[in-house]
């Protein structure tokens, strides 16, 4: 049943060459068989999916093929055949000395092979960060909690544009390099700020949001370079801050703003803000950005804590206007969405956690997606 709230909130209008909202259809359908007996490529799909040069898509579930544990990272075509690429096993004494559960990030690295972070296994069974091959090669790079009181947590990474990789804290960004040196690399001096979201930009430098409680509580957008400069592009209001964020090819920052109201936003390069959408009163908020090849902005509308709520796909132009808005079918294409990318074909894919079209008496277990924009090939 279509939601009249997101309805509401986007409104499906013929203002570009869509003439209809683009078909949403199932790739690929992640299952296991009744009780859980086995899950021939793992489910519960998180991170990812991303697209390399080889054309393929690749990213990770939470649970490996044998019903619990683990997890895997997986490999498709465009045309929905899966494969695993390498399945998170335990070892004889049932750890997980090369990582497990695989739900903390997959990136692509600059050397054209995998990243990722566990949020468990490892030396100290707290996550580590791998380094995997599209051959399947896994090497673990680094184990987390390996210092004293515990900073390093397993938490998700970014490419940053000198080939390292980021992530944020609280406290703190820290670095990881490819071959697996951690290190404090900005600190946020603590109690008067905390990091909240860390992006890498399209110009190399890192984008993010942090909070200040001097003298008043504040939300801002800043800018990091990979030199540790930072830098303040925008403060918002007070009771304002973003929940997500994105950057364009040009270097304007879009993003979700919420508070007392919420909705799309713009910072220019010069750093001009403008609000492109609001969220009408009672509407979910988008929860992802990304901006296509064709100049406008698709993303997700999801919210787990309403029940039976199964999420949507939209876009809107530069200038804020709704091209589509399509809600996703829990049983035809899975159902709350969680990421959202646009490969090399111009159509768009995502991946769901929950749902899809299975065989009769399988279970299902999350979808990746196709939104099929008709976008040219780049």
């Amino acid at each position: 049943m279509k939601s009249l709230l997101v309805c509401a909130a986007f409104i499906a209008v013929a203002i570009s060459a869509f003439a209809q909202p683009p078909a949403l259809t199932q790739l690929f359908a992640f299952y296991c068989t009744p009780n859980y007996e086995t899950c021939p490529n793992g489910f519960q799909p998180g991170p990812g999916p991303i697209q390399l040069a080889d054309g393929n898509l690749y990213g990770a579930t939470a649970y490996s093929a044998s019903g619990n544990g683990g997890g895997t990272v997986w490999q498709a075509n465009l045309s929905g055949d899966v494969n695993t690429l390498y399945n998170f096993a335990p070892n004889g004494s049932g750890q997980y000395p090369n990582g497990e559960v695989p739900a903390n990030g997959l990136v692509a690295g600059a050397d054209g092979n995998l990243y990722g972070v566990t949020a468990l296994g490892g030396a100290n069974d707290d996550g580590v960060f791998y380094r995997l091959t599209t051959g399947g090669t896994q090497q673990v790079l680094y184990s987390f909690c390996s210092l004293s009181g515990c900073p390093d947590l397993a938490l998700p990474v970014v490419l940053g544009g000198d080939g390292n990789f980021y992530g944020i804290t609280p406290e703190f960004v820290f670095q990881l390099t490819p071959e697996g040196v951690w290190s404090q690399f900005y600190n946020f001096h603590l109690p008067s700020s905390e990091g909240i979201l860390l992006i890498a930009g399209t110009d190399g430098n890192l984008y993010g949001i942090g909070a200040s409680f001097e003298p008043k509580v504040r939300e801002s957008i800043f800018r990091l370079t990979t030199g540790g400069v930072y830098t303040t592009v925008h403060t918002f209001a007070k009771n304002d801050g973003a929940t997500v964020l994105t950057q364009s090819s040009n270097g304007t920052l879009y993003g979700v703003f919420g508070g007392l109201k919420s909705g799309i936003f713009q910072i220019s390069t010069a750093g001009k803000y403008k609000v492109l959408q609001k969220t009408p009163e009672g509407a979910y908020p988008p929860t992802l950005l990304v901006e296509g090849s064709d100049g406008n902005l698709y993303g997700l509308i999801n919210n787990t804590q309403k029940a039976n709520y199964p999420g949507a796909v939209f876009a809107i132009s530069p200038k804020g206007k709704t091209i589509f808005s399509e809600e996703l079918n829990c049983d035809t294409v899975g159902c709350e969405p969680e990421s959202l990318i646009e490969a090399s074909d111009g159509n768009f894919y995502g991946l769901t956690p929950v749902g899809g079209t299975v065989e009769p008496g399988d279970i299902q277990n999350g979808t990746i997606f196709k939104v099929a924009t008709g976008l040219k090939e780049r």
